[in-house]
């Protein structure tokens, strides 16, 4: 079955997040499984597969460690 551009993402994603935690700590984590989800999703696209998915995980990897970095929101009683 091939799926959307946004389909294709979200299944991505949602399997990169099944993986343990030590298997999704850096760039060359997310290539490596980049490789593995390719030959799984059918997405149309211009480009490589590999390539895209690779992004996407890179992507999310650094919005994690973004959130992971953030101060902790200070609620309004502690105001």
């Amino acid at each position: 079955m091939r799926l959307s551009k946004d389909e294709a993402e979200r299944e991505a994603i949602r399997r990169w997040y099944q993986l343990p935690p030590h298997e999704r700590l850096t760039y060359e984590d997310a290539e490596a499984y980049s490789w593995r989800l390719a030959d799984d999703l059918e997405v149309r696209t211009i480009t490589d597969r590999r390539k895209l998915i690779a992004a996407w995980l890179i992507r999310e990897l650094v919005r994690a460690r973004d959130e992971e970095m953030q101060p902790p929101a200070r609620s309004a009683e502690a105001a």
